[in-house]
């Protein structure tokens, strides 16, 4: 089977892209700010008072951080004075996992491209 000039010409140009880094794609590996796995939201609740405001569907608001333990959801109440710092350090959390999914993906893409040079090129003995 002939393969066409053209075709090795278009998967090299895809793999010089894919593999062309740019520092922006690097900056949440690269940071040193703590991370905080979890998400920061705000927690409503009812409790067991009849008399409670809660009762007439006013209901107790508390934020939390919310993150996955051991396969389990766990919930820990954020003190006032420590929200922005938590928030900020879920918010990097969430950030590097972002871009930790797009280099994984971009990686595969690499590998598929490979692939089909390798295939392109090999010659049947």
């Amino acid at each position: 089977m002939q393969i066409r000039s053209k075709d090795f010409s278009r998967l090299r140009q895809k793999l010089i892209q894919l593999c062309e880094t740019r520092p922006a794609d690097l900056a949440p590996f690269l940071g040193d700010g703590p991370m905080m796995k979890g998400t920061v939201y705000v927690l409503r609740r009812k409790c067991s008072k009849p008399s409670c405001r809660c009762a007439r569907g006013l209901r107790h608001e508390s934020l939390v951080l919310s993150a996955s333990v051991e396969g389990r959801t766990r919930l820990w109440t954020i003190p006032e004075d420590r929200v922005e710092e938590i928030r900020g350090k879920a918010e990097r959390y969430r950030q590097f996992r972002q871009a930790r999914t797009q280099l994984i993906r971009r990686e595969q893409e690499i590998l598929r491209v490979l692939d089909a040079l390798e295939k392109a090129r090999t010659q049947e003995p």
